[in-house]
């Protein structure tokens, strides 16, 4: 079985080949990693070999190009920016007792997984302990830890990592057509995933990743300064790719105070602005990083993202 539109990611292809060539696919799968490498990716990829008359996502046939044309009856897919939420799950409770209408199993694919409310996750516990027949659930998620244990603990855990800066670079040059000097550019600031070096790219997210970067140093402290940073982070919705990026920095914050070794740094362009971080500033990453984890749990409800982030921001800029 061949995964070709996947990038990357060649243990978990071969390890999913294998578990369907042998009929060993349990009931639930967990796919797990930092957001924009793939995961939901192979998880369609996947959906696609186990639908297709020939078996091999021909994208020819007719469950194929339902799948394509996102109506195939046996996929059931929830998804959702800031919350999947019970009504959702008790719906797909009530289709998963019933046999698939063409397919040989069903597949419920619940993508960013971790923003699923607790009750909605609990329901979704109760099917997972007693699995009807001929159905796979697929939970995709960027933040395993948000999900219960409960739940995850019923699933076979598919652990995604970064794919390699020479791996995204190839993807750019191959597949986008970039030129050479672009797509080394644009992969040495994707940490490893192909959609986060395409948004930093973008020349105004690029001028805001530096003028947040110098505001964490400390070189520009004004409250009005944090507070417009906030705003165009939540301008047009991109406030997890900003957060991914925070997480990021005091990464690379914490590895300089503890090793002093530039060549570890994610954010390699970003070197300059973190020169003055020394020994003393791990335990400010330490703090900052728990806060970005805890603001990005706060999105998940109906809060005002503006003054979430600013109010962030405020806490995690270096100390005086």
């Amino acid at each position: 079985m061949e995964f070709n539109a996947v990038v990357g990611h060649d243990y978990q292809k071969r390890m999913l080949s294998t578990l369907v060539e042998r009929g060993k696919l349990p009931h639930a799968l967990l796919f797990t990693g930092p957001g924009g490498i793939g995961k939901r990716t192979l998880a369609m990829e996947l959906v696609k070999h186990l639908f297709c008359e020939k078996g091999t996502a021909c994208n020819a046939c007719r469950p194929c190009r339902n799948l394509a044309a996102g109506h195939h009856p046996d996929l059931a897919l929830l998804e959702g920016e800031t919350s999947i939420k019970i009504d959702e799950l008790r719906e797909i409770r009530k289709e998963v007792f019933e046999p698939p209408y063409e397919a040989p199993v069903r597949v419920v694919l619940i993508d960013n997984g971790e923003v699923m409310t607790r009750e909605a996750a609990n329901a979704l516990l109760k099917t997972l302990e007693e699995p009807p027949p001929s159905n796979l659930f697929i939970i995709v998620t960027s933040r395993e830890q948000e999900i219960p244990l409960t739940v995850r603990s019923r699933c076979m855990r598919i652990r995604f990592g970064p794919l390699s800066t020479d791996t995204v670079r190839a993807y750019y040059e191959r597949a986008l057509k970039l030129p050479e000097a672009r797509a080394e550019a644009c992969a040495a600031v994707s940490n490893g995933s192909i959609a986060a070096g395409l948004f930093w790219m973008d020349e105004e997210h690029s001028r805001m990743r530096q003028q947040v970067g110098r505001l964490l140093m400390g070189e520009k402290r004004p409250f009005t300064k944090a507070a417009l940073v906030a705003e165009r982070m939540t301008a047009k919705g991109c406030e997890v790719e900003y957060l991914a990026f925070l997480l990021s920095f005091f990464r690379d914050v914490w590895w300089l105070s503890r090793t002093n070794d530039a060549s570890g740094l994610l954010n390699r362009d970003l070197a300059a602005i973190m020169g003055g971080v020394g020994p003393g500033d791990a335990r400010w990453a330490e703090v900052a990083i728990a806060r970005i984890h805890e603001t990005l749990g706060t999105l998940r409800y109906n809060v005002n993202r503006w003054l979430a982030l600013e109010n962030l921001m405020l806490h995690i800029m270096r100390p005086a």
